[in-house]
């Protein structure tokens, strides 16, 4: 649970990276002007900034589900985002934190687990790793992960949220998964040949814009006003979310690439076939990977 909080920087000529010690999650990429890319949180509108997803992505069918025929309770995104992880490492261009399974979590997630948490800073590009390992000789590991980044916008305060755009790279169909009610209507995704769109608050009346991933994809931020931009590129990411709130007017939109999705509307609750869910045997890892430019 929530406890120090303790802080850890990336720096070189380009950005200044800032890290938390709960959740592992970033809370701001600063640039040589002093620009701040990372939404700052609100309590009132969005209080997070950047959590990490994990062991579920979005929502479980009535925040619950089964495992050997116990059930277990878990709400939106599950517990990582709230635990104090502990430093392995902490470099000038590389930060290394990890999260192992105990006493809390075995009463929500009956599994043994590592996950480690990498950031590495390489001149205007920050790269992000999570890697999962079953650490249990006997069990299979079920587990989904996501990252969750709000980025500033606008993060040139003499423009507006309208002004900016999101472009994909690219260009190409892609699966659009409608949401319904908070959960994945998978049997009603349909082929959306173009993502772009400009930024609006009514874009994200439905909740998040969750599309199939069929390879890496680079999602820009940008405005024709300006020069500078966000460049995300989506890694092995299996799916990604675009989100942001509605009506609320929060000055930010996240782009979350996931390893897993919201339960569908007629999950059975078993975890075991939980949609996108991911297995290890034991002793197995899984690397998930992701990285965000300031162009």
């Amino acid at each position: 649970m929530r406890c120090k909080d303790m802080q850890y920087e990336l720096k070189n000529d380009f950005l200044t990276v800032k890290v938390s010690s709960v959740g592992a999650e970033l809370q701001s990429i600063r640039d040589s002007g002093n620009l701040e890319y990372i939404w700052q949180s609100d309590e009132d509108i969005w209080p997070r900034q950047a959590p990490i997803l994990f062991p579920i992505v979005g929502r479980l069918k009535n925040d619950h589900y089964y495992v050997d025929n116990k059930e277990y309770k878990m709400t939106l995104h599950g517990f990582a985002r709230d635990e104090e992880f502990t430093l392995v490492s902490n470099e000038e261009s590389k930060l290394v934190l990890k999260l192992t399974d105990n006493e809390f979590s075995h009463k929500i997630y009956p599994y043994k687990f590592e996950l480690d948490v990498i950031y590495k800073l390489k001149e205007k590009e920050l790269s992000v790793s999570y890697v999962v390992k079953n650490i249990d000789n006997k069990e299979t590991l079920y587990f989904s992960i996501g990252a969750h980044p709000g980025f500033a916008v606008p993060f040139q305060k003499e423009l507006k949220y309208s002004d900016f755009e999101i472009i994909f790279n690219p260009q190409k169909n892609r699966k659009m998964i409608p949401m319904k009610d908070h959960y994945a209507d998978i049997n009603n995704k349909y082929d959306v040949s173009n993502q772009n769109f400009q930024l609006s608050r009514e874009k994200f009346k439905d909740d998040a814009l969750v599309y199939e991933l069929d390879g890496p994809t680079n999602i820009a931020i940008e405005s024709n006003s300006i020069k500078k931009k966000i460049i995300f590129n989506t890694g092995n990411a299996k799916y990604v979310g675009l989100w942001s709130t509605y009506p609320k007017n929060g000055e930010f939109v996240c782009i979350e690439p996931w390893w897993g999705i919201d339960d569908t509307l007629d999950s059975d609750n078993q975890y075991e076939h939980k949609e996108g869910i991911n297995k290890l045997v034991p002793e197995e890892s899984f690397k998930a990977y992701f990285s965000m430019k300031i162009g």
